[in-house]
């Protein structure tokens, strides 16, 4: 690999650190809880778990392949002990769902729901439970875990999905050097030693670990992280791609327009939004992209019933139209022209004088974020004034001060959101009730003394402060528009200005921003603070907390960490031992150690005040068209929860799909 042109150590880094970023009942049996670890529940179903049918329905348009001899009886497509969704209402076959996105992710509908893992999480992210495997066994000390696939599972061609395709992913994918140069990412080690991969039967695997490892129950059930993707990737699809099972495989990506056979392979690895044409284990299969729009269709093979054995999904489609402009989705939304559409609550109003025009009624779920918006200073900054000024605590606290969260609220939120710090959600089971409070109330006068006590003299106006080299302090915050307002971005400009920082505001398309970020090109940039529930924030280097996610506050001291000192700037002490920390509390070997080193993992990032916090757990109004049944009418949204993951859309389904094709 070391011949490859413009392949380096950081180029790896990068791409580990890009797809790292970017970790009811089951099977209808009454399930005995267990504390794994505290503050996390976890479903364990006892023994037969079969639903009891002898017979299951499916969709009129697969019972029309199946009459044509295109597809298997729906019993011969199904496990043989498939996932029993208990639902509201049995619903209706047939019918689509009308989206949008805005071209760069960002379903609404489909967020997270294009995945199925080895278990799934609740909408409280405290409940683990079984979901494509029947049942996940760990040993006392958390080191091995066995998965039991559900026997008869199926991709959604029709080809079988069994332990292969989980020892493949990691003997030919992660283990091989030049999809991986430096071999499977670090998380996967306990000390120096690799975790090992066994085959334990056609449907039984085995990973077991050098140490304890917890956060692995964790990453089974929460499909929008890296380690979810071990329970991904179609071996007998993949192959074709891979140089090892395909000689003409650099052929081959390069009638992609690649030059490499790894660079189309990592483009057909993709498995939280699967390419067209790649088998997958969820509800609905992509069957066309262009510029315009997406098309999915229901799985023919989704291991999926309702309690009456109707298999699962209801609606025969999702259609997704291409919207980059925000006001123009937000139009089609008020006028009805989207089935679900999420919005801000400081634009309601309009919503509510469309609802009969539009068709639809407005719900008010929640957002699971801490934080509407949180900002972070790059602590790696290349500007050494700057990079002294911004890790200077005494700054970041003044800057935490001077927001007037109160404004925010009743602004943008009719009072109705949290004013509070950034951290994590007060359900968490070591959560300190301090942190909500940490620097987050309004004191501009205490702001200017911090700034003052730093030497940041004023200019002779009294208008902008100087930095210790006479020019003046300006601060350009990144931004991309998405779910919080561009207003509360406006609003937190405006109260850092009147410390005397220049605050200018730069808004950029996401892969712009992250890419300026990663290369610690920026002053300042904002994301909201999910992934703050239990069995989120125990998820390996992926929190937004992190410094290589989202917020990219310094990504020089994680490059170094990440490549074990090869690459990047040595961190400061405090740093070391919080990564340190982060280890040790990856692999606490019982529950007194997942309690401790929790809490000293968030008490420091929390009081080092990396992410600057607002406003959090807001309502966030949620447009449904009138006719869509099953749609709960309180329930919490975010990355933690796996958006519409936890939400069931599968279950969804329209009184008269016949008025929705």
């Amino acid at each position: 690999m070391s011949d490859t042109p413009g392949f380096s150590r950081r180029l790896f880094i990068l791409n580990a650190m890009c797809t790292t970023a970017g970790l009811a009942l089951g099977s209808c049996t009454s399930n005995t809880p267990e504390a794994n670890p505290p503050g996390i529940k976890k479903i364990i179903p006892p023994g037969d778990q079969s639903s009891g049918l002898s017979a299951y329905q499916e969709a009129p348009m697969l019972a029309q392949r199946v009459a044509s001899g295109e597809l298997p009886p729906v019993s011969d497509r199904l496990p043989k002990n498939p996932f029993v969704r208990i639902v509201p209402t049995i619903g209706n076959y047939g019918g689509t769902i009308y989206d949008e996105t805005s071209g760069q992710g960002g379903r609404f509908f489909l967020d997270g729901a294009l995945v199925a893992s080895p278990q799934e999480t609740d909408n409280e992210g405290k409940i683990i439970r079984p979901h494509m495997c029947e049942q996940v066994e760990h040993n006392e000390d958390y080191s091995s875990f066995t998965f039991y696939i559900r026997e008869g599972l199926r991709w959604s061609d029709g080809v079988e999905c069994t332990a292969d395709d989980v020892i493949w992913w990691w003997e030919h994918e992660q283990n091989n050097k030049e999809l991986y140069p430096e071999g499977p990412r670090n998380a996967w080690k306990t000390g120096e030693k690799y975790a090992v991969f066994e085959k334990i039967s056609k449907w039984v695997f085995r990973i077991s670990f050098a140490g304890p490892f917890r956060p692995l129950l964790n990453l089974s059930a929460h499909e929008y992280m890296c380690f979810a993707s071990f329970f991904g990737q179609p071996a007998h699809y993949m192959k074709q791609f891979h140089i090892d099972f395909n000689p003409q495989a650099n052929e081959l990506a390069q009638s992609f327009g690649y030059q490499y056979w790894f660079q189309l392979y990592k483009e057909r690895e993709e498995y939280m939004n699967p390419h067209e044409g790649k088998p997958n284990l969820s509800p609905w299969i992509r069957i066309l992209t262009n510029t315009t729009h997406e098309v999915f269709e229901r799985n023919p093979y989704y291991a999926e019933i309702d309690q009456d054995g109707n298999q699962l999904p209801y609606v025969d489609r999702v259609y997704m139209s291409v919207v980059e402009d925000r006001k123009l989705r937000d139009a089609r939304i008020a006028t009805g022209g989207i089935t679900m559409g999420k919005t801000v609550l400081s634009e309601i109003s309009i919503y509510q004088k469309n609802q009969v025009r539009g068709d639809f009624t407005i719900k008010k779920w929640k957002m699971s974020s801490s934080s509407e918006c949180m900002f972070s200073f790059n602590l790696n900054h290349k500007d050494p004034v700057l990079n002294k000024i911004y890790n200077d605590l005494r700054f970041r606290k003044a800057m935490s001060l001077a927001i007037n969260r109160k404004r925010i609220n009743d602004t943008l939120y009719f009072g109705l959101a949290k004013e509070c710090q950034a951290t994590l959600d007060p359900k968490v089971s070591y959560f300190d009730p301090t942190w909500q409070t940490y620097c987050a109330n309004y004191d501009l006068a205490a702001a200017n003394a911090l700034l003052d006590e730093m030497g940041l003299r004023w200019d002779n106006k009294k208008q902008f402060r100087l930095m210790p080299n006479g020019k003046r302090l300006k601060t350009i915050i990144i931004y991309t528009i998405r779910d919080f307002p561009l207003e509360l971005i406006e609003l937190v400009r405006q109260d850092w200005s009147k410390t005397g920082m220049d605050t200018i505001l730069r808004e950029s398309d996401n892969q712009f921003r992250k890419e300026r970020c990663m290369s610690g090109e920026h002053d300042c940039t904002c994301w909201n603070a999910d992934q703050v529930e239990e069995i989120a924030a125990y998820l390996p280097w992926v929190s937004k907390w992190n410094p290589n996610n989202a917020l990219f506050y310094a990504m020089d001291w994680w490059y170094w960490y990440y490549s074990e000192g090869k690459d990047g700037i040595e961190p400061p002490e405090i740093w070391k031992d919080q990564f340190n920390t982060m280890a040790k509390w990856y692999h606490a070997k019982d529950d007194e150690e997942y309690q401790r080193y929790g809490h000293q993992v968030w008490d420091f990032f929390t009081k080092q005040l990396v992410c600057i916090g607002t406003v959090g757990y807001a309502p966030m109004p949620v447009v449904i068209k009138n006719g869509l049944k099953n749609v709960p009418d309180n329930i919490k949204m975010g990355y933690g929860t796996v958006w519409a993951k936890s939400y069931m859309i599968q279950t969804y389904y329209w009184d008269k799909p016949e008025d929705h094709t």
